[in-house]
């Protein structure tokens, strides 16, 4: 269980960063099998954490809704068409959405753009019918009334299995801290950036919120170098790492560019996951959880734990598969016995 610390310092941050690396440093991927989004070639993150051999191996055919909270969301990108539904603008109270910041929409592309459809890139969640249920709750600042709200709001609809924060900031808020236990409650699987602050703050590695609360999974970067990315934060309370560098993403109008950020870690890992419920709907959020936790690859010098989205959906059709033979087995034997 993450232990909360109270801080008195208060910053904010966006949680995202523009990558100044040189493309040539990212390894291409190249696997027979990918889907054949033309910027797949250059993101290595999809091959580093198994997305390569599990993009077109889910079940297509669960809805699955992600509640990403974050600066809004493009509604008209072709990269993500039929892949939103209903939100809520809680800065202007109304239903109709936009992004003039643009972070929302990457984060959301990062989940479940479309794969296969011969343009631009692929969500995490590959050809899983993941939907993206976006709420603006910020813009250059964060609204904590909006957070707070938004969050209740996604908690108390039951299609929403998943709720993305790639938000925060190092101030403990109570009002946050329950509405997400309240989400949990409501039986959502609460998926945060760790933080990016981790080579800025001189002599520690201080909690972000809401990674941080209690029964929220934190998610922090990996680089390029194969070791913790040099930006991410690095403490007790992340659970999991997964690419953060160098990433291609969707941006507002059509376009694309580079990213660096614990925010597209984050919703790496909430992609995978929202491939894992569309497996399986009927897995809770604590069964999602140990499921990364039980395939999750150590890395780097400190061992932290990637996330393997091959592995994870490997290890539950393995399962799906012997409680099914256990099942039938289990009710022949009963037929015999009624002979």
């Amino acid at each position: 269980m993450k232990t909360v610390k109270k801080l008195v310092s208060v910053l904010f941050s966006g949680v995202f960063m523009m990558s100044v690396l040189p493309t040539g440093f990212v390894s291409a991927a190249n696997h027979e099998n990918y889907p054949n989004d033309p910027y797949l070639g250059t993101s290595w993150q999809y091959a580093k954490v198994g997305i390569d051999t599990t993009w077109n191996a889910v079940d297509t055919e669960n809805e699955i809704v992600v509640a990403v909270l974050d600066t809004g969301l493009d509604v008209n990108l072709t990269d993500l068409a039929g892949r939103i539904t209903n939100g809520y603008d809680f800065l202007r109270n109304t239903s109709d959405l936009i992004d003039t910041q643009g972070h929302g929409t990457m984060v959301s592309s990062s989940i479940a753009a479309v794969a296969n459809n011969g343009i631009g890139i692929a969500g995490a969640a590959g050809l899983a019918n993941v939907k993206i249920a976006p709420y603006r709750i910020g813009d250059t600042t964060l609204d904590n009334n909006a957070i707070y709200a938004a969050i209740i709001d996604a908690a108390n609809r039951e299609e929403v299995r998943i709720i993305n924060l790639s938000i925060g900031s190092y101030e403990y808020n109570a009002s946050h801290a329950a509405a997400i236990a309240y989400a949990i409650s409501k039986g959502k699987l609460i998926i945060a950036a760790a933080g990016n602050h981790g080579e800025e703050i001189a002599g520690g590695d201080p909690y972000y919120y809401p990674a941080s609360y209690p029964g929220v999974i934190s998610v922090g970067s990996m680089g390029l170098s194969g070791e913790i990315a040099s930006f991410s934060q690095s403490n007790d309370a992340i659970d999991f790492y997964a690419p953060g560098e160098s990433l291609m993403v969707l941006r507002p109008d059509n376009g694309y560019g580079w990213e660096d950020g614990t925010s597209i870690s984050a919703a790496i890992v909430s992609g995978i996951c929202a491939s894992l419920l569309a497996q399986d709907p009927a897995l809770t959020a604590d069964e999602v959880a140990s499921l990364l936790t039980e395939t999750a690859l150590g890395f780097g010098e400190t061992g932290a734990a990637l996330v393997q989205a091959d592995s994870a959906l490997a290890e539950l059709k393995s399962r799906s598969a012997w409680a099914y033979v256990h099942q039938h087995t289990s009710l022949a034997i009963n037929l015999w016995q009624l002979r």
